[in-house]
C-alpha cells in the first residue's frame, strides 16, 4: 500500500536539521522538567511554571531587591507568553539570523542591545537572562571571526550547583538532610540573611517547610530559570556557527564589522563584583571559565583581563564570596570552587601579566587548599598546572605549598592529587631552584606519611584509622553520587590506595634522583630508617618497595652516571678469562678476570640497575735480585705476568681478616646451565618501567575511526608537539622496549618516538608514522592493534569537532587526553609578553581535557579542561600521561592480579636465587637463613655462630639485634 504522501512529507520535515537560532530558542532555558520554550506564532512562552507564586530569586544582600521595582514582574507576566519585541530571546534570534544571512552591521547593533539587555538588572529577569545565555556563548577563531557555541562545555560546574537532570536530584535529598558542612557564616556586608520580609512565598520559606510538606513539591514551588542541557548532541550538531563578517576586533576590512567585547567584559566584572540575581550571577559563574578558555577573544583587552584577575583573587583570599541562597542547598564553597575554576583558565594569560600578579595567583590557590574542603583538589590540580607554566612565582611560594601539603596528609581524599603534584615538580627543575635540605626532607616526609596511611588501614583490615574529610566528591561534579554496586566501594578504595603506595615511592625515587649529588647521602639515614617498619606484632618489615628504593639509593648516592655499559674485552683477553659469579647481599656479582695480565670486568647487577666497571691491579717490578716463587718466573730482570683469578679480586673489595659471620658472606653460584639462564632472564627485565601511550593526529571535519587512523600527515603544531613528548627513535635494530612495535619489516613505519629517564621509559605509537595499504585493509586494522591495546591515547584534535570518548572502540582505552590548539594573534599594540621566548606575533595555547572510562573511580585527577601553553604543553601532557599509565595498570590488574615495576621483578629473580641455592652444598654455604620477615624463615630466629655475637637478618645483609633500621643506613661508614 503507497505510503500517505502527508507522511512523506511530514518524516522529511522531521529530518531537517533546525538552525543555530531555533537551537538556540531550546537551549536559552529549560523548565525543571527539562521541557523548553516553545514557538507559538511570532510569541515566545517563557513560562517556567505555572505556579502563581513564583517570583525571581536574588543573592539577598544584593542592591536590587525585585520585590521592590516598580516593574517587579508581576504573577501573570511571568505565566504569559511575551511579546516577540523587545525580549532579549528575540534579539538573540535576530543576531543568530544576522549571522546567518550575513548582515554583519544589524549583528553589531543587535550584539549592542544585547549588552545594554545584560547590564540592566531592571529588565525582565528571563530577558536579561536570555541575553546572558547568548553573550556568554560567543567565541571567535584565531582571526577574530565571530563565533556561537552551540554546546559550551560546563557540564561540571553545572552539575556543582545543581543545573543538571543528575546532579539536582542528589541535591534534592541533601535538602531533605541539610548538611552540617559549612554553615552559614555571620559575616557582615555580604552574609546569609533570609529574605523573606515581602516574600510570603520565598524559597527561603519553601525549604524552611521542608518538614511539612515533601522534597518534590518544595523544588516544584521554586522552579529554576536554567539547566544544563545535557541532552547528548552529535559533535556536528554540537560545532560552533562561524561569521567571517562579524570579528572580535577591528580588520581594516570596511565589509566587516567588529564588536566590542570589552562591553560584555563590563557585564561579567559588574556581576562579579556587585552581585545579581542567582539566576543570574549562577549562570554566569558555570559558563564564564569555558568563556575564557577561548583566549582570541579576550586577548585585546588585558587590562580588563588584569581587573578580573585582580577581582576574584581579592574574593578567594579575603573570603568575600557570595554565599548562594539557602533555599538551593548549595554553600559558599561551591561559589568559591566555580571563582577557582575561573582563576585557573586565567593562568593561560600569566605570559603578559608581571611575576608579583603571577604570585598573587598562587597564593590565591594556596589559600583555597584549606578554606574551603571541596576547593582543595582544584587548587591542587591548578598549581600543578602552574609549575609548568609560572615556575618562578611557584618557586616564591613553594615553602608555604610544602608545609601546607605536609598538613594535610590526614586527608585521605587528596592524596592522589597532592602526590601528582609532587610528581610533576620533580621533574620541573626550574619551579624549584631555591629548594633546599628541609624542603626536600618535608617532601620525603609528605610521601612516608601517606605509606604509613596506607600500611595502618592494611593492618587494620582495610578500614582506614585516619581521620576523613566529609568532603563528597561530588555533589560537586554531581554525577558521581549514585551508589556503587555492593562492594565496590571497599575494591575502588583498595584500588586507589595501591595507586596512592606506588606513586608515593615513585615520588622519593625521583626526588631522591633531583638533588644534587652532594645533598643526596644526607637523606639515606632518614629515609632507611622510614622506608622499614613494625607490623602489629612488632616484625621488622621491609617490604619490596622499600627495599628497592634502597637499592636505588644505594647505587646513587655518590654516583650520577645512570647506565653503564659493559666495555668491549681487549684482544688479549679472549681465550683466557676466567669467570665466577656470587650472589652478594641483594646483588648478583659476575667477575671475569684475564690470567696473564690482570685485567677484571665486574658486573653488578642489582634490582635498580646493572654496573659494568674494569678492575686493573697494578704490579709493581721485581727487583733484579728476587727469587721466584711458584709461578713467579725472574730471569735477567725480566717478570713473567703473575697468575690472577676472580675470587681474588672479591677478597680485595669485599673482605679483610675480620672473620665474617656466615649469613654475610657471599654465595658462589655455579657455573651450569640453570644459572646461566637465571641471569639471562635477569638481563632481560628493563632497568625502567615501561609505559606505551598512542598519540593520534585528528584533521579537519573528521570524526570516524577510520579515517582518523588513515591519516599519514599532520599538521606542522602537531609534529612540533611530538617533537617535545619524546625523541625520535629507528625502529629496526632497537634495542630498547618497543612496546609491540615492529623492529625487523618496518610494517609498523621506521620511526617513532619514545622518551626515557633513569626510572621510567615512554614509547609512542603514532598512526600518522605508520604506513597505509588501504586496498589491502581499508580499516587500518594494523594500527588498530596498537591504538586499541593502549591504555592510554593522546587525541591532537584539530577537527573543530568534540571528540567524542570512545571513537575508538575498544575494551583497554581507558584514558583520552584531548588537545584541542587554538592560535592567538597578538596586536603590536598588546604589551609584550613577561614570559621569555614568547613570540609577539602569533602564540599558541591549547585546550587540554582528561577523559576517562566509566568504571573508574570518580577521584581519578582532573577531567576539567586546562588552558597551557606551547612551550609547556609537552611536559604537561607526557607527565598525565605517565601518571595515568600507571594507575591504568594497577587498575587493570585489580581482579586479583599485580602489577610489579622492573625492579620489583628484578628483585625477585635475585630472591629466587638465594632461596635456591643459600643453603646447598653446591653455595658452600650452611645453615644461611631465609629472608625478610620471621615468617619468610620459617620462624627462625637470628643466626647463632661459635661466639656469643647475634645478629637479626634483613634483606640479604645481618644487622645488631634490634637495630635493624639503623643497620640499612650505609651512609654511616661511607
Amino acid at each position: 500500500m503507497p505510503k500517505d504522501s502527508t507522511d512523506d512529507s511530514s518524516a522529511a520535515k522531521d529530518n531537517v536539521r533546525p538552525t543555530l537560532s531555533e537551537r538556540f530558542r531550546s537551549l536559552a532555558f529549560r523548565r525543571n522538567n527539562g521541557a523548553s520554550p516553545q514557538k507559538s506564532g511570532a510569541h515566545v512562552d517563557l513560562s517556567v511554571d505555572q505556579s502563581p507564586t513564583h517570583k525571581p530569586q536574588n543573592l539577598p544582600d544584593l542592591s536590587h531587591n525585585h520585590s521592590e521595582r516598580k516593574d517587579a514582574p508581576s504573577t501573570a507576566q511571568l505565566s504569559l507568553e511575551i511579546q516577540v519585541d523587545p525580549t532579549s530571546l528575540r534579539l538573540g534570534e535576530r543576531f543568530l539570523d544576522c549571522l546567518e544571512t550575513d548582515r554583519p552591521r544589524v549583528a553589531k547593533q543587535v550584539y549592542e542591545s544585547l549588552v545594554s539587555s545584560a547590564a540592566d538588572p531592571e529588565v525582565l529577569l528571563e530577558n536579561r537572562l536570555s541575553s546572558i545565555c547568548l553573550l556568554a556563548r560567543l567565541r571567535c577563531d584565531s582571526d577574530g571571526a565571530i563565533q556561537v557555541a552551540a554546546m559550551p562545555d560546563t557540564q561540571g560546574l553545572a552539575a556543582l550547583l545543581a543545573r543538571t537532570e543528575r546532579s539536582i536530584k542528589p541535591l534534592q535529598l541533601s535538602n531533605r538532610h541539610p548538611s552540617t558542612e559549612e554553615a552559614p557564616s555571620s559575616r557582615s556586608g555580604r552574609s546569609v540573611v533570609a529574605d523573606n520580609s515581602n516574600r510570603s512565598h520565598s524559597r527561603s520559606r519553601t525549604r524552611s517547610a521542608i518538614g511539612e510538606q515533601s522534597v518534590e513539591e518544595s523544588i516544584e514551588q521554586a522552579p529554576l530559570l536554567w539547566m544544563y542541557n545535557d541532552q547528548q548532541d552529535s559533535p556536528r550538531d554540537s560545532a560552533p556557527m562561524t561569521s567571517f563578517s562579524l570579528t572580535a576586533y577591528a580588520t581594516g576590512d570596511p565589509s566587516v564589522a567588529a564588536i566590542d567585547v570589552s562591553t560584555w567584559l563590563d557585564v561579567i566584572l559588574d556581576v562579579l563584583d556587585k552581585g545579581s540575581d542567582w539566576e543570574v550571577y549562577s549562570y554566569v559563574l558555570v559558563h564564564l571559565p569555558s568563556q575564557l578558555a577561548n583566549i582570541s577573544l579576550f586577548v585585546r583587552h588585558l587590562a580588563k583581563m588584569e581587573k578580573l584577575h585582580d577581582l576574584v583573587t581579592s574574593q578567594l583570599q579575603k573570603n568575600k564570596v557570595f554565599e548562594p541562597p539557602a533555599s538551593t542547598g548549595l554553600k559558599k564553597g561551591d561559589v568559591a570552587l566555580c571563582l577557582y575554576h575561573t582563576l585557573t583558565v586565567l593562568i593561560g594569560y600569566c605570559g603578559w601579566w608581571p611575576l608579583q600578579k603571577m604570585t598573587d595567583m598562587v597564593h590565591t590557590f594556596l589559600v583555597g587548599i584549606s578554606m574551603w574542603d571541596r576547593t582543595a583538589r582544584c587548587c591542587i590540580h591548578a598549581l600543578t598546572l602552574c609549575c609548568h607554566e609560572i615556575p618562578k612565582a611557584v618557586d616564591r611560594c613553594l615553602r608555604l605549598i610544602l608545609t601546607k601539603m605536609s598538613q594535610i596528609i590526614s586527608q585521605s581524599h587528596l592524596a592522589i592529587d597532592v602526590l601528582e603534584f609532587l610528581n610533576h615538580l620533580a621533574r620541573l627543575p626550574a619551579a624549584y631552584p631555591s629548594v633546599g635540605e628541609e624542603l626536600q626532607r618535608t617532601i620525603f616526609g609528605i610521601c612516608v606519611g601517606y605509606l604509613r596511611n596506607i600500611r595502618d588501614t592494611r593492618d587494620n583490615g582495610g578500614e582506614s584509622t585516619h581521620p576523613r574529610s566529609s568532603h563528597r566528591l561530588s555533589r560537586v561534579s554531581g554525577e558521581s553520587n549514585l551508589q556503587p554496586p555492593s562492594g565496590r566501594s571497599t575494591d575502588t578504595e583498595k584500588d586507589l590506595h595501591e595507586y596512592v603506595y606506588t606513586l608515593a615511592y615513585n615520588i622519593i625515587t625521583h626526588w631522591f634522583l633531583a638533588i644534587s649529588i652532594e645533598d643526596r647521602s644526607k637523606h639515606v639515614g632518614w629515609m632507611a630508617k622510614n622506608l622499614a617498619w613494625k607490623d602489629r606484632s612488632g616484625n621488622e618489615i621491609v617490604e619490596e618497595e622499600s627495599q628497592v628504593t634502597l637499592d636505588m639509593m644505594h647505587r646513587t648516592a655518590y654516583l650520577d652516571l645512570g647506565e653503564t655499559l659493559r666495555p668491549p674485552m681487549d684482544a688479549d683477553d679472549e681465550g683466557r678469562m676466567i669467570k665466577k659469579t656470587w650472589l652478594l647481599g641483594m646483588s648478583i656479582v659476575t667477575i671475569e678476570t684475564n690470567q696473564t695480565n690482570g685485567t677484571t670486568y665486574i658486573t653488578k647487577r642489582q634490582a635498580s640497575g646493572t654496573t659494568f666497571s674494569v678492575y686493573r691491579q697494578a704490579y709493581q717490578p721485581l727487583p733484579s735480585h728476587h727469587v721466584g716463587a711458584g709461578d713467579q718466573v725472574n730471569g735477567g730482570g725480566k717478570n713473567s705476568t703473575a697468575r690472577i683469578f676472580p675470587s681474588h679480586v672479591l677478597l680485595q673489595l669485599a673482605s679483610t681478616i675480620s672473620p665474617m659471620p656466615i649469613p654475610l658472606q657471599p654465595i658462589v653460584l655455579p657455573e651450569n646451565a640453570l644459572t646461566q639462564r637465571a641471569i639471562s632472564t635477569f638481563d632481560r627485565i628493563d632497568t625502567v618501567d615501561g609505559h606505551k601511550a598512542g598519540v593520534i593526529y585528528v584533521d579537519s571535519g573528521q570524526q570516524e575511526e577510520q579515517e582518523i587512523l588513515a591519516n599519514t600527515t599532520a599538521s606542522e603544531r602537531f609534529g612540533t608537539f611530538l617533537e617535545g613528548l619524546g625523541t625520535e627513535v629507528q625502529l629496526q635494530g632497537a634495542t630498547f622496549n618497543t612496546q609491540g612495535l615492529d623492529r625487523t619489516t618496518d610494517m609498523d613505519g621506521t620511526h617513532t618516538f619514545a622518551w626515557r629517564d633513569r626510572v621510567t621509559e615512554i614509547v609512542y605509537h603514532v598512526p600518522t608514522l605508520m604506513p597505509n595499504d588501504l586496498a589491502v585493509d581499508p580499516r587500518c586494522t594494523n594500527k588498530k592493534r596498537h591504538i586499541g591495546n593502549d591504555f592510554v591515547n593522546i587525541i591532537f584534535n584539530e577537527s573543530g569537532l568534540p571528540f567524542r570518548f570512545g571513537t575508538f572502540a575498544s575494551a583497554y582505552n581507558f584514558v583520552n587526553i584531548i588537545i584541542s590548539p587554538e592560535t592567538v594573534h597578538i596586536p603590536a599594540s598588546t604589551p609584550s609578553s613577561h614570559v621569555e621566548g614568547v613570540d609577539a606575533v602569533t602564540r599558541d595555547f591549547f585546550r587540554v581535557q582528561v577523559l576517562w572510562d566509566s568504571s573508574f573511580p570518580e577521584s581519578f585527577p582532573p577531567a576539567t579542561p586546562k588552558i597551557v601553553t606551547a612551550s609547556t604543553l609537552p611536559g604537561y601532557v607526557r607527565q598525565l600521561v605517565l601518571n595515568a599509565s600507571v594507575f591504568c595498570l594497577l587498575w587493570s590488574n585489580r581482579g586479583g592480579g599485580e602489577y610489579v615495576s622492573s625492579w620489583r621483578s628484578r628483585l625477585r629473580e635475585i630472591r629466587r636465587l638465594r632461596e635456591r641455592y643459600m643453603n646447598t652444598a653446591t653455595s658452600a654455604n650452611e645453615g644461611y637463613p631465609g629472608m625478610g620477615t620471621a615468617e619468610d624463615r620459617g620462624g627462625a630466629r637470628s643466626y647463632e655462630d661459635g661466639d656469643d655475637w647475634k645478629g637479626t637478618f634483613t634483606m640479604g645483609g645481618m644487622a645488631e639485634e634490634d637495630h635493624v633500621l639503623m643497620s640499612l643506613d650505609f651512609t654511616r661508614w661511607t
